[in-house]
């Protein structure tokens, strides 16, 4: 998946003194984390008198569908048999099976996003923040296995990402990893001199193979501790990096 180069970087701090630096990085971090847990569900054009019961109803349908089915091998049919309701009630709430495969990712992603930023308070190395965000991401498809089979089986490698609004919470997903490792630069934690946009798809490449391996396999057992000393061996071999 292409890591967005768009976003805040907070690399303009480095010219400032070091406590203006940590207040800018500081707000830099507050403002990303408030983006990405801020992105709005698509609005597709719906009738006034539908009901968040039966959106929901859809939504989990759906998602039932397309882990077991795939988004291309899936109908709207089979979404609406799956919720127990007619197509032409499905096509009230949505246009095509392509909003559901946006709105799916979109809304569960935000969720993470809320957690991670309620659980990363009081964290001040961005080694800290970066092992949390990374066994954080795995628990949560663990939690969520359904939507973690979509995300990383068919939304990550997927075209659908580049012609749909789903890429700017898929890019979120990569943001933040980038963003840490560059402060993890600033703050001396990570050396300077290497391309965080190769090193983030280096370390979420191999946090992601795990989750991937588990969703195909249920290998290994507990892939929240798979994933977090898989995500500690890449981010100590970065640290350790000679420039």
């Amino acid at each position: 998946m292409p890591l967005s180069t768009r976003g805040i970087d907070a690399q303009d701090c480095n010219d400032t003194a070091p406590e203006d630096r940590a207040e800018a990085g500081d707000h830099a971090w507050d403002t990303l984390l408030e983006l990405v847990t801020s992105r709005p569900k698509r609005a597709p054009d719906r009738k006034q008198n539908r009901s968040k019961r039966t959106e929901q109803q859809i939504l989990n349908a759906a998602l039932r569908v397309f882990a077991r089915d795939g988004i291309s091998r899936s109908r709207i049919a089979d979404i609406a048999a799956e919720a127990g309701i007619s197509t032409s009630t499905l096509y009230e709430y949505y246009k095509s099976k392509e909003d559901l495969a946006y709105d799916l990712p979109n809304s569960h992603l935000v969720s993470f996003f809320q957690e991670y930023r309620a659980a990363v308070v009081g964290k001040t190395s961005a080694r800290e923040k970066l092992l949390l965000y990374l066994s954080m991401s795995a628990d949560f498809a663990r939690e969520h296995a359904d939507w973690g089979r979509l995300f990383y089986l068919e939304i990550w490698p997927s075209v659908l990402v580049s012609e749909t609004e789903l890429r700017h919470s898929v890019d979120d997903f990569a943001r933040i990893a980038r963003y840490l490792i560059d402060e993890g630069v600033r703050q001396g934690e990570f050396p300077a001199g290497r391309n965080s946009y190769e090193t983030a798809s280096l370390l979420l490449g191999a946090v992601n193979q795990v989750i991937i391996t588990w969703l195909l396999y249920r290998r290994p057992r507990n892939l929240t501790k798979a994933s977090a000393e898989m995500a500690d061996r890449v981010i100590t071999m970065i640290a350790n990096e000679r420039p």
